[in-house]
């Protein structure tokens, strides 16, 4: 055996004898598919609640009296905490150790569920949200690097991969379900459902997952994962409040300038530190890059358009919590056969697969913009777009994850899993605030001319038109990802 480290295909560092790949397999004789199903479950947990208050968000704003535009921090506070601090979550798995952030992620995860299901006020509602998105965001890259610590690449872990993404992709129509049904009896039970599963998590993984140390033998650059996390808040911040503040004030400017000087202060660190919290030998592979970037642009299509039809569902149709919730059953189904059917077809090329993935998400969008109506039927005007968009996202999900992740293996897994659930949660929360701004601008610009709930049906047709557009520049960046001839590392990926 040798210490020296190889490039692998796709450009990063292959340690398939490192201490971490023993460990994991001969970790007390445990089956990885058990180890396995700890993380799924959490990751399950930690993607439904990013959507399971959207069908409670009405409730939510009647008993705690939400502004309208505050109600959408119940949402966006959660998102903030879970992207802005997933690159950081991500070198601490590898400095930390994988097991000691997973549990502590969970234990938050936990006590940040019972504190929104205790709030009393707006502010602790969205206090406690942001802290759940910081559990989320602890737990879910010390997950993925987990995974590739217990899973060799290939077969087994595309599997395990394509697996981990059907929990993660069918979660969010599965949070819709479960929280319209719940809220029937008090919005508050969508948060203490988690507690109790919290706890059997944190056992389970006491139990089951391999005690690894530190996989990076490097120090935690306190600097760079402050400037990087303190960037991407403030971004996502500007971007939520632009529209209400308005996108030319002077608060949004400086807002968006902040984010501007904290991001550049975070690349000139990652040039310089000995340590630094994003390994230089990530930001050489072109594959990743560009798959990071079409994985933002799938984040986009996930939270927003989940959004945007369950408050058209509810707005214009006039459907309650649970109606609204029950319309969404089939989705899950349609999902989990897109996560399933993923990795089946990928000897077909990653990227083909995700360019496939969101071209059927494409023409699934472009549907429903031309078929929602005032007066829209269930079937033509929610069922079978969803149902196509949904099993188009759950291919794009895991063949984007695969993308993400070829490669990553030992002292480099958590920060580029970090960096992968980052630019997708992140694309989540700033392109939710897109889409919404666009659409909020739109009902506004016609509101003197049309019926209220037609302004409203006119704001979310531009903002669908708008998500096929992300859809199409996705599929156009899925033409740049090759895999081999990227720069080779050398020695100690910094």
């Amino acid at each position: 055996m040798t210490n020296d480290t190889t490039p692998s295909r796709s450009g990063a560092v292959s340690h398939a004898d490192s201490p971490a790949s023993e460990k994991a397999e001969t970790a007390g004789g445990r089956s990885p598919w058990a180890m396995f199903s700890v993380l799924a479950l959490i990751e399950f947990m930690s993607v439904m609640d990013a959507s399971v208050v959207n069908i409670a968000l009405p409730a939510i704003r009647d008993d705690l009296g939400f502004s309208t535009t505050g109600l959408a921090w119940v949402v966006d506070a959660y998102l903030l905490g879970f992207a802005g601090f997933l690159l950081l979550a991500g070198r601490a798995a590898d400095v930390i150790g994988r097991r000691r952030l997973f549990t502590t992620g969970v234990a938050l995860f936990a006590l940040a569920s019972l504190g929104c299901a205790l709030a009393a006020d707006d502010w602790q509602l969205v206090a406690c949200r942001l802290l759940q998105g910081l559990g989320a965001a602890l737990v879910t890259p010390a997950a993925l690097a987990l995974i590739t610590d217990i899973f060799p690449e290939g077969a087994e872990r595309n599997k395990a991969l394509g697996l981990f993404m059907g929990m993660a992709g069918i979660a969010a129509p599965v949070g819709l379900v479960l929280g319209g049904l719940l809220t029937t009896v008090g919005w508050e039970w969508i948060f203490v459902i988690n507690v109790p599963i919290g706890i059997g998590i944190l056992l389970a993984a006491l139990r089951l997952l391999p005690a690894t140390g530190p996989q990076a033998d490097a120090k935690l650059d306190v600097i760079g994962a402050v400037t990087a996390t303190a960037g991407l808040v403030v971004l996502i911040l500007a971007v939520s409040r632009g529209g209400a503040q308005g996108w030319d004030s002077a608060a949004t400017l400086a807002e968006f300038a902040a984010a501007a000087v904290l991001l550049v202060a975070f690349v000139v660190r990652q040039r310089t530190a000995a340590d630094p919290v994003l390994p230089s030998v990530l930001l050489r592979m072109r594959p990743l890059v560009i798959g990071n970037l079409a994985f933002t642009l799938v984040g986009t299509l996930l939270i927003s358009t989940f959004f945007i039809i369950t408050i058209y569902l509810q707005q214009v149709l006039g459907y309650g919590p649970a109606k609204a919730g029950l319309s969404y059953v089939p989705i899950p189904l349609a999902m989990l056969a897109g996560t399933q059917v993923a990795p089946r077809v990928l000897r077909f090329g990653p990227p083909n697969v995700l360019m496939g993935g969101v071209l059927v998400q494409a023409a699934a969008l472009t549907a429903w913009a031309l078929v929602i109506d005032v007066d829209g039927g269930y079937l033509t005007g929610f069922l079978l777009p969803a149902v196509l968009w949904s099993f188009g996202l759950g291919v794009s999900i895991v063949s984007s994850f695969v993308v993400c992740t070829m490669g990553l293996t030992g002292p480099i897994a958590g920060a580029g899993s970090g960096l992968a659930t980052t630019t997708y949660q992140a694309g989540g929360a700033i392109g939710l605030a897109c889409l919404v701004a666009v659409a909020d601008s739109r009902t506004h610009a016609v509101s003197a001319t049309r019926a209220p709930l037609e302004a409203l049906v006119s704001g979310y047709q531009l903002a669908l038109w708008c998500s096929v557009g992300v859809a199409l520049l996705a599929a156009l960046l899925t033409r740049f990802i090759r895999f081999g001839g990227q720069p080779q590392a050398e020695g100690r990926p910094s």
